[in-house]
């Protein structure tokens, strides 16, 4: 089955249209053509518009309006979120939104159209423009979803899509799981460090490389030292035999380190990339070292990690134990 992920910002111009979403199963956004995306248009244009407004039935109403007024920043076409909505969303596919710290998984169904829905709540909120006939899950916060949803709301467009392998089939797993049966089927797993870093945000990636020194080493975590002012290390962690610091890098994604940017640090230095390459790596010098992928996922997995680390993190190696049974 072909689908699409997607991720909506339900952020408009007249506030958050969250409730709007979830109370009347649809997907909302902008550019509802509201007083105030005219309020600078002549008296006699805002009054035409207005009128018209009240007739749109369809895209193609909409589209005819908007090329006829140029509503938005004088262009005659409509702009390429809500042509999105319309032309490429469809039935089956998947969307995410986040609404007071909660994400929420929604498939589009079989009847979804695209409407044009204006009332005074649309209009105030700005979210006239929707789809209709999609059905919200509560997922839950950060802790329970992939690291690549998490992420993809922190910028970009109102509606966009979620390119990962990972988290398409995490959202379909979790659909099935929620709705108690195999609407989407022939869904496999597999347990390979390339998916499970797909599933973690970097601040994972992170607690992971912590709990991994805690374990392998005894290493204490100093939490006061990670800010953002240390752009070099995430942190740094203490050595309990002789109080030496210990700094770590950690990057998600196809990012490289190089090792010659930390040889002037006074302690041990571990670096850790989960798709990139580390650099200029001496292997005479013992106080930088390099924790591979798979060493970190085979600790990950393990029962000795079972218990140190953090809930986000553990969601995610209790699922790649199934799929590994």
């Amino acid at each position: 089955m072909i689908l699409t992920i997607w991720r909506l910002h339900v952020n408009t111009s007249g506030g958050n249209c969250a409730d709007i979403c979830l109370k009347n199963k649809v997907m909302a956004m902008g550019w509802s053509i509201t007083d105030r995306h005219i309020e600078n248009f002549t008296e006699a244009r805002k009054k035409k518009i207005c009128e018209q407004r009240v007739n749109i039935h369809s895209y193609k109403d909409y589209e005819k309006l908007i090329k006829k007024w140029k509503v938005y920043d004088g262009k005659s076409y409509v702009p390429a979120t809500v042509r999105k909505l319309y032309w490429e969303v469809k039935p089956d596919d998947l969307v995410w939104i986040r609404y007071k710290g909660i994400y929420y998984l929604g498939r589009v169904g079989d009847t979804s159209q695209w409407i044009y829905k204006i009332n005074q709540d649309n209009l105030q909120k700005d979210a006239a423009i929707q789809r209709t006939d999609i059905e919200w899950l509560a997922v839950g916060d950060e802790s329970t979803v992939p690291g690549f949803v998490a992420t993809a709301f922190i910028k970009g467009r109102t509606l966009q899509r979620i390119n990962s392998e990972a988290v398409q089939i995490f959202s379909q797993h979790y659909y099935n799981t929620k709705i108690g049966k195999e609407h989407y089927q022939g869904l496999t797993i597999e347990a390979n460090p390339e998916e499970f870093y797909d599933l973690l945000s970097p601040t994972d990636c992170e607690d992971l490389v912590c709990a991994y020194l805690s374990y392998e080493y005894k290493y204490i975590v100093i939490p006061s030292t990670n800010k953002k002012s240390t752009e070099l290390y995430e942190c740094i962690l203490l050595d309990p035999e002789d109080r030496s610091h210990v700094y770590i890098q950690v990057k998600k994604g196809n990012v490289d380190i190089d090792a010659n940017d930390f040889r002037h640090l006074q302690g041990k230095v571990f670096l850790f990339t989960s798709e990139g390459t580390v650099k200029n790596l001496d292997s005479n010098n013992e106080n930088i070292k390099c924790i591979s992928p798979e060493e970190l996922f085979k600790f990950a997995i393990s029962d000795a990690a079972k218990n140190i680390v953090s809930d986000s993190i553990s969601y995610w190696t209790e699922y790649m134990r199934k799929a590994l049974k």
